[in-house]
Protein backbone atom coordinates (compact mmCIF):
# COMPACT_ATOMS: atom_id res chain seq x y z
CA UNK A 1 0.00 0.00 0.00
CA UNK A 2 2.84 2.46 0.88
CA UNK A 3 4.79 1.81 -2.81
CA UNK A 4 1.32 2.53 -4.11
CA UNK A 5 0.45 5.87 -2.49
CA UNK A 6 3.98 6.76 -2.77
CA UNK A 7 3.96 6.43 -6.42
CA UNK A 8 0.68 8.15 -7.06
CA UNK A 9 1.93 10.65 -4.91
CA UNK A 10 4.19 11.32 -7.68
CA UNK A 11 1.93 11.20 -10.27
CA UNK A 12 -0.32 13.55 -8.82
CA UNK A 13 2.77 16.15 -8.22
CA UNK A 14 3.99 15.75 -11.35
CA UNK A 15 0.43 16.03 -13.54
CA UNK A 16 0.66 19.13 -11.20
CA UNK A 17 3.54 20.89 -12.66
CA UNK A 18 2.61 19.57 -16.65
CA UNK A 19 -1.16 21.20 -15.47
CA UNK A 20 0.69 24.05 -14.72
CA UNK A 21 2.74 24.64 -17.69
CA UNK A 22 -0.19 24.20 -20.03
CA UNK A 23 -1.69 26.92 -18.84
CA UNK A 24 0.92 29.22 -19.02
CA UNK A 25 1.56 28.23 -22.36
CA UNK A 26 -2.29 29.04 -22.99
CA UNK A 27 -1.17 32.42 -21.53
CA UNK A 28 2.18 32.30 -24.03
CA UNK A 29 -0.26 32.14 -27.01
CA UNK A 30 -2.04 35.05 -25.86
CA UNK A 31 1.23 36.89 -25.16
CA UNK A 32 1.98 36.72 -28.58
CA UNK A 33 -0.88 39.41 -29.62
CA UNK A 34 -0.37 41.85 -26.90
CA UNK A 35 2.77 44.36 -26.45
CA UNK A 36 3.69 43.93 -22.87
CA UNK A 37 6.52 41.12 -21.85
CA UNK A 38 5.55 37.89 -20.33
CA UNK A 39 6.09 37.13 -16.75
CA UNK A 40 9.19 36.27 -15.46
CA UNK A 41 7.92 32.72 -14.87
CA UNK A 42 6.49 32.28 -17.83
CA UNK A 43 9.43 33.38 -20.02
CA UNK A 44 11.44 30.52 -17.90
CA UNK A 45 8.64 27.95 -18.49
CA UNK A 46 8.76 29.07 -22.82
CA UNK A 47 12.78 28.74 -22.65
CA UNK A 48 11.92 25.31 -21.45
CA UNK A 49 9.05 24.22 -23.80
CA UNK A 50 9.78 26.18 -26.88
CA UNK A 51 13.51 27.00 -26.85
CA UNK A 52 15.53 30.82 -26.34
CA UNK A 53 13.16 33.97 -27.68
CA UNK A 54 14.16 34.45 -31.41
CA UNK A 55 16.06 37.78 -31.18
CA UNK A 56 18.74 36.25 -28.96
CA UNK A 57 21.12 34.04 -31.24
CA UNK A 58 24.02 35.78 -32.38
CA UNK A 59 22.50 36.96 -36.58
CA UNK A 60 26.36 36.78 -38.12
CA UNK A 61 28.77 33.90 -38.39
CA UNK A 62 32.33 35.46 -39.18
CA UNK A 63 35.55 34.07 -41.04
CA UNK A 64 37.28 34.21 -37.65
CA UNK A 65 34.99 32.31 -35.70
CA UNK A 66 35.63 28.97 -38.18
CA UNK A 67 37.92 26.27 -36.66
CA UNK A 68 41.49 27.24 -36.89
CA UNK A 69 42.64 24.26 -38.73
CA UNK A 70 39.82 25.39 -41.79
CA UNK A 71 41.61 26.82 -45.10
CA UNK A 72 40.81 29.74 -46.68
CA UNK A 73 41.64 31.35 -49.97
CA UNK A 74 42.84 35.13 -49.81
CA UNK A 75 43.94 38.12 -52.27
CA UNK A 76 47.88 37.55 -52.14
CA UNK A 77 48.04 41.38 -53.42
CA UNK A 78 46.59 42.77 -50.13
CA UNK A 79 48.71 40.19 -48.12
CA UNK A 80 51.99 41.65 -50.52
CA UNK A 81 50.18 45.42 -50.12
CA UNK A 82 50.03 45.07 -45.84
CA UNK A 83 53.30 43.74 -45.64
CA UNK A 84 54.66 46.58 -47.48
CA UNK A 85 53.16 48.82 -45.98
CA UNK A 86 54.28 47.94 -42.36
CA UNK A 87 57.88 47.42 -44.24
CA UNK A 88 57.16 51.29 -44.73
CA UNK A 89 56.03 52.44 -41.51
CA UNK A 90 58.75 50.38 -39.63
CA UNK A 91 61.88 51.47 -42.36
CA UNK A 92 62.37 47.80 -42.88
CA UNK A 93 64.82 47.40 -46.00
CA UNK A 94 63.27 44.02 -47.18
CA UNK A 95 60.06 41.61 -45.80
CA UNK A 96 62.51 39.56 -44.20
CA UNK A 97 64.15 42.24 -42.20
CA UNK A 98 60.18 43.50 -41.19
CA UNK A 99 59.38 40.09 -40.07
CA UNK A 100 62.71 38.76 -38.27
CA UNK A 101 64.49 42.30 -36.75
CA UNK A 102 61.44 44.70 -37.03
CA UNK A 103 58.42 42.33 -35.41
CA UNK A 104 60.80 39.73 -33.94
CA UNK A 105 59.24 36.71 -35.10
CA UNK A 106 60.93 32.91 -35.15
CA UNK A 107 62.36 31.51 -37.97
CA UNK A 108 59.82 29.59 -39.00
CA UNK A 109 56.79 31.58 -38.55
CA UNK A 110 58.63 34.33 -40.66
CA UNK A 111 59.07 31.73 -43.56
CA UNK A 112 55.22 30.82 -43.70
CA UNK A 113 54.75 35.31 -44.25
CA UNK A 114 57.66 35.31 -46.72
CA UNK A 115 56.45 32.52 -48.24
CA UNK A 116 52.60 34.52 -48.59
CA UNK A 117 54.56 37.28 -50.11
CA UNK A 118 56.78 35.54 -52.83
CA UNK A 119 53.92 34.14 -54.08
CA UNK A 120 53.16 34.47 -57.90
CA UNK A 121 49.51 33.92 -58.10
CA UNK A 122 46.50 35.65 -57.64
CA UNK A 123 45.16 33.64 -54.63
CA UNK A 124 46.98 32.35 -51.44
CA UNK A 125 45.51 28.98 -49.66
CA UNK A 126 45.94 29.92 -45.73
CA UNK A 127 44.52 28.35 -42.38
CA UNK A 128 42.11 30.65 -40.56
CA UNK A 129 44.32 30.07 -37.30
CA UNK A 130 47.41 31.32 -39.24
CA UNK A 131 45.76 34.20 -40.45
CA UNK A 132 44.29 35.47 -37.13
CA UNK A 133 47.98 35.69 -36.31
CA UNK A 134 48.99 37.73 -39.24
CA UNK A 135 46.08 40.61 -38.60
CA UNK A 136 46.84 41.06 -35.19
CA UNK A 137 50.88 40.88 -36.24
CA UNK A 138 50.21 43.43 -38.37
CA UNK A 139 47.53 45.43 -36.98
CA UNK A 140 44.68 44.51 -39.16
CA UNK A 141 41.27 44.44 -38.06
CA UNK A 142 39.88 41.10 -38.89
CA UNK A 143 36.53 42.83 -40.06
CA UNK A 144 38.47 44.23 -42.73
CA UNK A 145 39.31 41.39 -44.25
CA UNK A 146 35.28 40.47 -45.22
CA UNK A 147 34.55 44.25 -46.01
CA UNK A 148 37.69 44.46 -48.79
CA UNK A 149 36.85 41.15 -49.94
CA UNK A 150 40.03 39.59 -49.03
CA UNK A 151 38.25 36.16 -48.62
CA UNK A 152 37.95 34.75 -51.57
CA UNK A 153 36.38 30.96 -51.31
CA UNK A 154 33.53 32.27 -49.65
CA UNK A 155 31.41 35.54 -48.41
CA UNK A 156 32.07 36.45 -45.22
CA UNK A 157 29.99 37.46 -43.23
CA UNK A 158 26.99 35.04 -43.24
CA UNK A 159 23.68 36.40 -41.84
CA UNK A 160 22.72 33.80 -40.11
CA UNK A 161 19.43 34.62 -40.02
CA UNK A 162 19.00 35.17 -44.02
CA UNK A 163 16.01 33.37 -45.25
CA UNK A 164 18.60 31.38 -47.30
CA UNK A 165 20.20 29.68 -43.96
CA UNK A 166 16.84 29.34 -42.73
CA UNK A 167 15.05 27.45 -45.34
CA UNK A 168 18.07 25.01 -45.56
CA UNK A 169 18.10 24.75 -41.92
CA UNK A 170 14.66 23.62 -42.38
CA UNK A 171 15.14 20.65 -44.43
CA UNK A 172 18.28 19.61 -43.34
CA UNK A 173 16.58 19.27 -39.91
CA UNK A 174 14.07 17.68 -41.51
CA UNK A 175 15.42 15.18 -44.20
CA UNK A 176 19.18 15.88 -43.48
CA UNK A 177 22.27 14.86 -41.40
CA UNK A 178 24.65 16.73 -39.96
CA UNK A 179 27.55 13.97 -38.16
CA UNK A 180 31.51 14.08 -37.40
CA UNK A 181 33.39 16.06 -35.30
CA UNK A 182 34.21 20.06 -36.06
CA UNK A 183 35.71 21.06 -38.39
CA UNK A 184 35.05 18.48 -41.00
CA UNK A 185 31.06 18.17 -40.73
CA UNK A 186 29.64 16.07 -42.93
CA UNK A 187 26.43 17.26 -44.00
CA UNK A 188 23.87 15.29 -46.86
CA UNK A 189 20.58 15.44 -47.75
CA UNK A 190 18.57 12.27 -48.15
CA UNK A 191 15.12 12.09 -50.78
CA UNK A 192 13.60 10.33 -53.06
CA UNK A 193 11.85 13.36 -54.67
CA UNK A 194 14.44 15.03 -57.11
CA UNK A 195 12.32 18.30 -56.78
CA UNK A 196 13.63 18.66 -53.38
CA UNK A 197 17.04 17.75 -53.87
CA UNK A 198 16.71 20.71 -56.78
CA UNK A 199 15.40 23.21 -54.22
CA UNK A 200 18.54 22.26 -51.37
CA UNK A 201 21.29 22.46 -54.16
CA UNK A 202 20.03 26.10 -55.31
CA UNK A 203 19.90 26.97 -50.95
CA UNK A 204 23.49 25.44 -51.06
CA UNK A 205 24.78 27.58 -54.25
CA UNK A 206 22.92 30.75 -53.03
CA UNK A 207 25.33 30.58 -49.86
CA UNK A 208 28.46 30.31 -51.61
CA UNK A 209 28.57 26.19 -50.99
CA UNK A 210 29.62 23.47 -52.68
CA UNK A 211 27.81 20.02 -53.72
CA UNK A 212 27.85 16.67 -55.15
CA UNK A 213 25.30 13.71 -55.68
CA UNK A 214 26.92 10.43 -55.29
CA UNK A 215 25.56 7.53 -57.27
CA UNK A 216 23.51 5.38 -54.52
CA UNK A 217 24.21 3.13 -52.28
CA UNK A 218 20.80 2.57 -50.93
CA UNK A 219 17.47 3.81 -51.80
CA UNK A 220 17.13 7.67 -52.00
CA UNK A 221 18.93 10.53 -54.08
CA UNK A 222 21.52 11.58 -51.33
CA UNK A 223 23.47 15.00 -51.78
CA UNK A 224 26.40 15.38 -50.34
CA UNK A 225 26.90 19.62 -48.62
CA UNK A 226 30.42 21.24 -47.97
CA UNK A 227 31.78 21.49 -44.26
CA UNK A 228 31.34 24.98 -44.52
CA UNK A 229 27.87 25.00 -44.92
CA UNK A 230 27.15 22.74 -41.95
CA UNK A 231 29.26 24.57 -39.47
CA UNK A 232 27.09 27.36 -40.36
CA UNK A 233 23.86 25.66 -39.86
CA UNK A 234 25.38 24.84 -36.64
CA UNK A 235 26.67 28.16 -35.93
CA UNK A 236 22.38 28.81 -36.79
CA UNK A 237 21.22 26.57 -33.56
CA UNK A 238 21.22 23.06 -35.41
CA UNK A 239 23.20 20.82 -33.58
CA UNK A 240 25.55 17.79 -34.92
CA UNK A 241 24.74 14.18 -34.57
CA UNK A 242 21.41 12.36 -33.57
CA UNK A 243 18.34 14.99 -33.87
CA UNK A 244 16.33 12.83 -31.53
CA UNK A 245 18.98 13.12 -28.66
CA UNK A 246 19.74 16.79 -29.34
CA UNK A 247 16.43 17.50 -30.05
CA UNK A 248 17.01 20.59 -32.32
CA UNK A 249 14.54 23.95 -32.19
CA UNK A 250 13.27 25.56 -35.34
CA UNK A 251 15.38 28.23 -36.76
CA UNK A 252 14.71 31.45 -34.59
CA UNK A 253 13.82 33.28 -37.34
CA UNK A 254 11.07 31.31 -38.44
CA UNK A 255 9.07 31.92 -35.42
CA UNK A 256 9.65 35.47 -35.99
CA UNK A 257 9.13 35.77 -40.19
CA UNK A 258 5.52 34.93 -41.29
CA UNK A 259 7.15 34.06 -44.88
CA UNK A 260 9.36 31.87 -43.08
CA UNK A 261 7.15 29.89 -41.21
CA UNK A 262 5.01 29.58 -44.25
CA UNK A 263 7.62 28.08 -45.77
CA UNK A 264 8.80 25.63 -43.16
CA UNK A 265 5.72 24.23 -42.54
CA UNK A 266 5.39 23.80 -46.48
CA UNK A 267 8.51 21.92 -46.79
CA UNK A 268 7.66 20.13 -43.40
CA UNK A 269 4.47 18.62 -44.35
CA UNK A 270 6.22 17.70 -47.54
CA UNK A 271 9.24 16.20 -45.94
CA UNK A 272 7.73 14.80 -42.64
CA UNK A 273 4.12 15.16 -43.06
CA UNK A 274 1.03 12.65 -43.97
CA UNK A 275 -2.39 13.61 -45.46
CA UNK A 276 -5.03 10.41 -45.63
CA UNK A 277 -8.27 10.74 -47.25
CA UNK A 278 -10.26 8.32 -45.49
CA UNK A 279 -14.34 7.87 -44.62
CA UNK A 280 -15.47 8.25 -41.30
CA UNK A 281 -18.35 6.60 -39.50
CA UNK A 282 -21.01 8.25 -41.25
CA UNK A 283 -19.34 7.37 -44.55
CA UNK A 284 -18.37 10.94 -45.28
CA UNK A 285 -14.92 11.71 -46.62
CA UNK A 286 -12.23 13.01 -44.13
CA UNK A 287 -8.82 14.21 -45.21
CA UNK A 288 -6.65 13.49 -42.27
CA UNK A 289 -3.30 15.94 -42.24
CA UNK A 290 -0.37 14.69 -39.61
CA UNK A 291 2.81 15.95 -38.60
CA UNK A 292 5.13 13.87 -36.34
CA UNK A 293 9.07 13.89 -35.33
CA UNK A 294 10.29 11.45 -32.64
CA UNK A 295 13.01 12.06 -29.63
CA UNK A 296 15.16 10.10 -26.92
CA UNK A 297 13.06 9.74 -24.16
CA UNK A 298 15.79 6.78 -22.21
CA UNK A 299 16.72 9.21 -19.78
CA UNK A 300 12.77 10.13 -18.50
CA UNK A 301 11.89 6.64 -18.31
CA UNK A 302 12.14 4.75 -14.73
CA UNK A 303 15.48 2.51 -14.53
CA UNK A 304 13.15 -0.53 -13.81
CA UNK A 305 11.04 0.27 -16.54
CA UNK A 306 13.98 1.20 -18.99
CA UNK A 307 15.38 -2.34 -17.96
CA UNK A 308 12.17 -4.12 -18.87
CA UNK A 309 11.17 -2.50 -22.04
CA UNK A 310 15.32 -3.27 -22.67
CA UNK A 311 15.30 -6.83 -22.09
CA UNK A 312 11.75 -7.31 -23.78
CA UNK A 313 10.90 -5.39 -26.39
CA UNK A 314 14.47 -5.03 -28.30
CA UNK A 315 13.97 -3.90 -31.89
CA UNK A 316 10.06 -3.45 -31.61
CA UNK A 317 7.59 -0.58 -31.14
CA UNK A 318 4.80 -0.41 -28.77
CA UNK A 319 1.75 1.92 -27.83
CA UNK A 320 2.50 4.25 -24.65
CA UNK A 321 -0.37 2.00 -23.33
CA UNK A 322 1.73 -1.19 -23.17
CA UNK A 323 4.77 0.56 -21.23
CA UNK A 324 3.39 -1.23 -17.93
CA UNK A 325 3.55 1.53 -15.56
CA UNK A 326 0.93 4.74 -15.03
CA UNK A 327 4.09 7.47 -14.54
CA UNK A 328 5.68 6.39 -17.37
CA UNK A 329 2.85 6.27 -19.61
CA UNK A 330 1.55 9.74 -18.21
CA UNK A 331 5.02 11.13 -18.86
CA UNK A 332 5.26 9.97 -22.50
CA UNK A 333 1.99 10.75 -23.31
CA UNK A 334 2.21 14.28 -22.09
CA UNK A 335 2.94 17.28 -25.00
CA UNK A 336 5.43 18.38 -23.09
CA UNK A 337 8.03 15.94 -23.65
CA UNK A 338 7.38 16.16 -27.49
CA UNK A 339 10.02 16.98 -29.24
CA UNK A 340 10.71 20.72 -29.12
CA UNK A 341 10.75 21.07 -33.36
CA UNK A 342 7.07 19.64 -33.14
CA UNK A 343 5.62 21.92 -30.29
CA UNK A 344 7.08 24.94 -31.91
CA UNK A 345 5.45 23.98 -35.23
CA UNK A 346 1.87 23.05 -33.47
CA UNK A 347 1.78 26.13 -31.80
CA UNK A 348 2.64 27.95 -35.57
CA UNK A 349 0.26 26.22 -37.29
CA UNK A 350 -2.48 26.43 -34.53
CA UNK A 351 -1.66 30.32 -34.27
CA UNK A 352 -1.83 31.31 -38.10
CA UNK A 353 -5.01 29.17 -38.92
CA UNK A 354 -6.45 31.01 -35.92
CA UNK A 355 -6.06 34.33 -37.25
CA UNK A 356 -7.91 32.87 -40.23
CA UNK A 357 -10.89 31.72 -38.48
CA UNK A 358 -10.42 31.67 -34.51
CA UNK A 359 -12.91 29.09 -34.47
CA UNK A 360 -10.29 26.38 -35.72
CA UNK A 361 -8.95 24.17 -33.18
CA UNK A 362 -6.25 21.60 -32.87
CA UNK A 363 -6.16 18.61 -31.25
CA UNK A 364 -3.30 18.04 -28.95
CA UNK A 365 -0.19 16.42 -29.07
CA UNK A 366 0.21 12.77 -28.57
CA UNK A 367 2.40 9.68 -28.53
CA UNK A 368 1.98 7.40 -30.77
CA UNK A 369 4.34 4.59 -30.17
CA UNK A 370 7.33 3.82 -28.12
CA UNK A 371 10.82 2.44 -30.25
CA UNK A 372 13.43 0.66 -28.35
CA UNK A 373 16.54 0.33 -30.61
CA UNK A 374 18.85 -2.31 -30.75
CA UNK A 375 21.62 -0.62 -29.34
CA UNK A 376 18.94 0.06 -25.91
CA UNK A 377 18.00 3.72 -26.88
CA UNK A 378 13.94 4.53 -26.40
CA UNK A 379 12.48 6.92 -28.33
CA UNK A 380 8.83 8.21 -28.35
CA UNK A 381 7.12 9.47 -31.81
CA UNK A 382 4.72 12.08 -31.36
CA UNK A 383 2.13 13.78 -33.72
CA UNK A 384 -0.74 16.01 -34.12
CA UNK A 385 -3.54 15.83 -36.80
CA UNK A 386 -6.42 17.97 -37.97
CA UNK A 387 -9.28 16.50 -39.70
CA UNK A 388 -12.14 19.14 -39.54
CA UNK A 389 -13.24 20.57 -42.48
CA UNK A 390 -12.54 24.14 -41.83
CA UNK A 391 -8.81 23.33 -40.47
CA UNK A 392 -8.33 21.28 -43.34
CA UNK A 393 -9.35 23.71 -45.92
CA UNK A 394 -7.64 26.76 -44.30
CA UNK A 395 -4.29 24.90 -43.84
CA UNK A 396 -4.20 24.14 -47.57
CA UNK A 397 -5.45 27.61 -48.64
CA UNK A 398 -2.57 29.00 -46.12
CA UNK A 399 0.56 26.37 -46.73
CA UNK A 400 -0.39 25.14 -50.18
CA UNK A 401 -2.71 26.91 -52.74
CA UNK A 402 -0.50 29.65 -53.56
CA UNK A 403 2.76 27.71 -53.16
CA UNK A 404 3.74 25.05 -55.43
CA UNK A 405 7.10 23.53 -56.17
CA UNK A 406 5.83 20.29 -58.23
CA UNK A 407 6.90 18.30 -55.83
CA UNK A 408 5.23 14.75 -55.67
CA UNK A 409 3.22 15.04 -52.42
CA UNK A 410 1.92 18.75 -53.54
CA UNK A 411 0.26 17.40 -55.88
CA UNK A 412 -1.48 14.39 -54.05
CA UNK A 413 -2.53 17.03 -51.24
CA UNK A 414 -4.03 18.82 -54.13
CA UNK A 415 -5.87 16.24 -55.73
CA UNK A 416 -6.98 15.00 -51.79
CA UNK A 417 -8.06 18.49 -51.58
CA UNK A 418 -10.06 18.55 -54.84
CA UNK A 419 -11.78 15.03 -54.02
CA UNK A 420 -12.89 16.79 -50.84
CA UNK A 421 -14.63 19.45 -52.51
CA UNK A 422 -16.58 17.43 -55.11
CA UNK A 423 -17.84 15.09 -52.60
CA UNK A 424 -18.69 18.09 -50.26
CA UNK A 425 -20.40 16.82 -46.90
CA UNK A 426 -22.51 13.95 -48.41
CA UNK A 427 -22.70 10.11 -48.14
CA UNK A 428 -20.44 8.24 -50.55
CA UNK A 429 -22.06 5.21 -52.34
CA UNK A 430 -20.05 1.97 -51.80
CA UNK A 431 -18.88 1.88 -55.58
CA UNK A 432 -17.80 5.91 -54.88
CA UNK A 433 -15.83 4.70 -51.84
CA UNK A 434 -14.46 2.13 -53.40
CA UNK A 435 -13.08 4.45 -56.45
CA UNK A 436 -11.90 7.20 -54.15
CA UNK A 437 -9.47 4.15 -52.82
CA UNK A 438 -8.65 2.84 -55.84
CA UNK A 439 -7.18 6.07 -56.72
CA UNK A 440 -6.23 6.93 -53.75
CA UNK A 441 -3.70 3.87 -53.92
CA UNK A 442 -2.51 5.57 -56.77
CA UNK A 443 -1.07 8.06 -55.00
CA UNK A 444 0.36 5.83 -52.08
CA UNK A 445 4.17 6.09 -53.50
CA UNK A 446 5.95 8.22 -55.93
CA UNK A 447 5.80 6.06 -59.31
CA UNK A 448 9.59 5.10 -60.81
CA UNK A 449 9.09 7.12 -64.03
CA UNK A 450 8.11 10.08 -62.73
CA UNK A 451 11.72 10.13 -60.14
CA UNK A 452 13.64 9.24 -63.11
CA UNK A 453 11.85 11.87 -65.44
CA UNK A 454 12.36 14.65 -62.37
CA UNK A 455 16.15 12.95 -61.63
CA UNK A 456 17.57 13.94 -65.72
CA UNK A 457 15.12 16.97 -65.74
CA UNK A 458 16.53 18.21 -62.74
CA UNK A 459 19.49 17.08 -61.52
CA UNK A 460 21.79 17.13 -64.29
CA UNK A 461 25.23 16.09 -61.97
CA UNK A 462 23.50 12.94 -60.91
CA UNK A 463 24.55 11.17 -64.40
CA UNK A 464 24.56 8.02 -62.87
CA UNK A 465 20.78 7.82 -63.37
CA UNK A 466 21.24 6.83 -67.03
CA UNK A 467 23.50 3.81 -65.04
CA UNK A 468 20.34 0.85 -64.49
CA UNK A 469 22.83 -0.30 -61.69
CA UNK A 470 22.33 3.21 -59.86
CA UNK A 471 18.75 3.59 -61.34
CA UNK A 472 17.45 0.85 -59.42
CA UNK A 473 18.60 1.94 -56.20
CA UNK A 474 16.36 4.38 -55.67
CA UNK A 475 13.25 3.14 -56.96
CA UNK A 476 10.76 1.08 -55.59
Amino acid sequence: MGQYKKKQLTLNHWLRNREKEANLAKEAEQAVHRPPEPSQELAKTLERITGPKAPTPRKLYHWWEEPGSVKRKIDANYVKRKLEEKAAELGAPTITTLLKKKLGLPGPEATIYILWYGKKSDIIEVRTETLRRFCALLGIPLEDLEKLGVIKDRHFPVDLHSPPVAKLYTHILNEGALTGPLPQLTVKYVNRDPVLHRIVIDLVRELGGHYRIPPPSKGGIETQIDSTTGRILVAAGLPPGRKVLSNPPLHPATLRDRDLATYHIHMTFIEEGSSTLTLNRHRKLELHISFSRSVDVTDLIPHSIREHLINNYKGKSLSPWAVGDDVTHDILTHASNAPLALIQEYFLIRGILKERNPAIELPDIRCSYVHVSKDGRITANYKFSMRSREAVEAFYETFFENFNTGTWKEEKLKRQIELLHEYGDRKLTQSEALEIKQEMAQWRTVPNNWILEKTRELLPEADWINNPKYAKRILK
